[in-house]
This record gives structure tokens, sequence and C-alpha cells, in this order.
């Protein structure tokens, strides 16, 4: 065969690497494109209040008052997408306390924020927070049908390792466990951290723990 002839030959097969190549430079191009759309996508879920009890710490009426841990919000996913532990946070507000983390200065009272900085085990009450949302703590996401607990003593021992953050009036010099008083209104949001989107709002009001 003379080199006339192997010429187009080489050329042709050139030409179909060069294709092929490119075909696949652009199909990864639009998987990728793909994919981080889906990422970007809001998480989006119907998240519905079963109950909210609890009463303030150490204040006011006797017939009023609850200890932190009888604080309880429970929360239902009731369809949509399944939400990731690490990227879900939750606030919280209303009128409320917490104690001061050091013995004899009493308890704050007033305008209650509540943050969960995420919905992970880290940072939280082992004998709260874990153990009655141990399920889905496990599987690392909430997802449809499961119910989450939150208990006004959720936060870890000691303020500056817990990921449960509290503040009356600003004031976060508190010891992250929190009361609301009965007959007032709280109001829930459901964050998604990585995209700064609201996925659930809920108001409700506040009543008497039950021993």
């Amino acid at each position: 065969m003379t080199s006339e002839a192997v010429t187009p030959i080489i050329g042709s097969l050139l030409m179909l690497l060069i294709l092929v190549v490119l075909a696949s430079i652009i199909a990864i191009s639009f998987s990728n494109i793909a994919e981080e759309g889906k990422s970007s996508q809001p998480l989006m879920a119907k998240i519905s209040l079963e109950s909210c009890e609890g009463g303030l710490y150490g204040v006011g009426p006797t017939a009023d008052r609850a200890r932190c841990e009888e604080n309880r919000i429970v929360l239902i996913h009731e369809g949509g997408d399944s939400l990731p532990l690490d990227s879900i946070s939750i606030r919280i507000s209303g009128y409320g306390n917490s104690y001061r983390p050091v013995f004899g200065q009493g308890s704050l009272t007033g305008n209650l924020s509540v943050f969960y900085l995420d919905l992970t085990r880290g940072g939280k009450n082992s004998t709260c927070y874990v153990v009655n949302n141990k399920a889905t703590i496990e599987e690392g996401s909430w997802d449809v049908g499961e119910r989450l607990v939150l208990c006004g003593q959720d936060s870890a021992v000691g303020a500056t390792k817990s990921s449960v953050k509290v503040s009356v009036d600003g004031d976060y010099n508190t010891s992250d466990n929190y009361g609301f008083k009965v007959g007032s209104e709280v109001t829930l949001k459901v964050i998604d951290t990585k995209r700064s989107n609201v996925i659930a709002e809920q108001r409700v009001i506040v009543k008497h723990a039950e021993g």
C-alpha cells in the first residue's frame, strides 16, 4: 500500500478519534450540569407540628412552671424530600426563659430565641435529643413518616460544646436549655441551611406540660 493511500485512512481515524473525545467531553459536561442543577434545587417537605408543651423554668405561678426537659415540641415529616440532618437547622422563637450557667444568678425571662444549628447528634444531650430521635439519627436523615422530638434540655453539657444556641432578649449568656410560657405563641422554622431556604414554618400556642 502506498503512502498516498495510507494518509487518508490515518486522517479519517484521527477525525473519528477527535469526534469521540469531543462527544465524551460534551456528555460529561451535560451530566455535571444536570447534577449541579439537581443539587441546587431547594429541599421541599411538608412538616406538621403535632404538639407543643412547656412552661417557664423556675419563675411565675407554680402551676405554670415546668422543668426544661418537660418542654417538648414534636414535628412530623408528612411528605416531600428526605432531609439530611447535617444541613437542616431549626429556629424557635417566643416568650420564655433560660437559666444562667452560673449558680445563684437565676434565670433570664423575655423574648426567647432557640437555634438548632443542625439536627445531628453532635453537641446534643445524649439523654434527651439523642434518645428521643435515635432511629432518625442513625439513618442520617429525617424521612417521611418520622417524628422529630425537640426538648428544652437538648443542649450538650457545657454551653461552648452545644449545637443548640439560646438567647433571651439578645443575651446569649444562658445555659442553652429553655422553656416557653404556657399560653404564649411560638414560631418555628425548619431551614435548609445549605441553600438558605425555609422549608416549613409553623405557629402554635404552648400547652402546659403533662407530668
